[in-house]
């Protein structure tokens, strides 16, 4: 257990298949109960976001055919994300914390003690960056590093892809919503090297840049970065990436950023390999705005989007909102990029209410256009029509 020396205050709590010390949050920070007052991290609301996580470790080893899997979460807290690799993935053998904040490192010490894990678990007191070099001098690569910072993971992705094995996973989280969503578009610039977009599809639009990102950085380095699976959930964006040591696959890689093009007029949006050369709207002839560079390839998977799906559903003590994303992402797989929303659709239709996003997919797939819902936004919707014609769509059958 903690030595007293530690005055931390401290409840126990259970997560997933792990029982986890925490800071009593209630003490520390008081009615508001803001994870950030106290003096270690931890957050409940993400638990969904640890559940989907697992989801994705389980789907990675099956995937990979992966037995014997390492771990390393170089930025650990409570240790509450990789204590659950451990104790709900048959596969994972071996998980590396780290935190340099000591009282993070002895608490998730205890933590793993906690759990009966001290001999699968080994924490370090170090620099994230410099821990994952050391191993990675040593030649004692992961399968798995999951790069969970607050804020954005960008100072951590190159020491991470260095650590990585061949065909090894790269997880990382985002918390700078803010200007990966537009709303901050010089952060944006500064961090990931490229201009947001605001409009009602801005979510995916920050999900792109960040893989954009951290495939070009793959690439300086002469490796493959491949997205496999990518979420929001609550205030953080995850993405998956499966890794390759292959300088003609990088470059292939990087035939897959562009930009993205859209016209606050109409609403035209598309993705683009190459910049336009007219700075107009094809269907209105409005100025657009160009966003980017970002990924302009696929966001998931096909078969990680239904192994995901899979595991979820086989472990029912894992929250039913994470299954609902997983469920969604499935749906939305092979679907074309860049939602809409059902709100900007009502303005561009002139519609005194909104449609119901779930009745308007079920309309478009009877007319057999290629149509979901979006996990991004419970008002937004995948299609192949541009929202000028969907506009029409719903504009034709209210009149009716």
């Amino acid at each position: 257990m903690l030595p007293d020396s530690l005055a931390l205050k401290l409840v126990e709590t259970a997560e997933g298949r792990i029982r986890l010390l925490i800071p009593d949050l209630s003490y520390y920070s008081g009615e508001r109960a803001e994870p950030a007052w106290a003096p270690v991290f931890y957050n409940p609301t993400m638990k969904v976001s640890r559940d989907i996580s697992v989801a994705i470790v389980e789907a990675y080893a099956r995937i990979e055919g992966r037995t014997s899997i390492r771990v390393c979460e170089p930025l650990s807290a409570t240790g509450v994300r990789g204590l659950r690799y451990a104790a709900e993935v048959a596969a994972v053998k071996e998980v590396v914390l780290n935190d340099r904040n000591p009282l993070a490192y002895k608490l998730a010490s205890a933590n793993a003690e906690l759990n009966g894990l001290g001999d699968r678990v080994k924490v370090y007191n170090r620099e994230a960056r410099a821990l994952l070099a050391e191993f990675a001098e040593k030649r004692e690569k992961f399968d798995i590093v999951d790069i969970d910072p607050f804020g954005t993971p960008a100072p951590f992705v190159e020491s991470a892809f260095l650590a990585l094995k061949h065909k090894g996973l790269l997880m990382l989280t985002a918390t700078d919503l803010a200007p990966l969503f537009g709303a901050k578009p010089s952060s944006c610039l500064r961090k990931y090297f490229a201009k947001p977009l605001a409009s009602e599809f801005s979510r995916e639009v920050g999900a792109r840049i960040l893989a954009a990102f951290v495939v070009r950085e793959a690439a300086k380095l002469g490796l493959a970065a491949r997205p496999v699976y990518t979420f929001l959930s609550r205030h953080s964006l995850r993405l998956a990436v499966v890794v390759e040591r292959s300088k003609s696959k990088a470059y292939r890689a990087t035939s897959q950023v562009g930009h993205v093009i859209y016209c606050p007029c109409c609403l035209y949006r598309a993705l683009e390999r190459e910049l336009p050369r007219e700075a107009r709207c094809p269907l209105c002839g409005g100025k657009v705005e160009v966003g980017g560079p970002l990924w302009v390839g696929d966001l998931w998977d096909r078969s990680f989007a239904s192994a995901v799906l899979e595991v979820y559903g086989e472990r029912n003590y894992m929250s039913a909102e994470g299954f609902k994303v997983a469920k969604l992402i499935s749906l939305e797989v092979g679907k074309p990029p860049l939602y809409t929303t059902v709100a900007s659709l009502a303005k561009l239709a002139s519609l005194n209410e909104e449609p119901s996003p779930s009745k308007l997919v079920e309309k478009l797939t009877s007319l057999e256009r290629a149509a979901s819902l979006t996990h991004f936004d419970p008002k937004g919707l995948r299609t192949d029509l541009q929202p000028v014609e969907l506009a029409r769509l719903l504009a034709a059958g209210s009149s009716a």
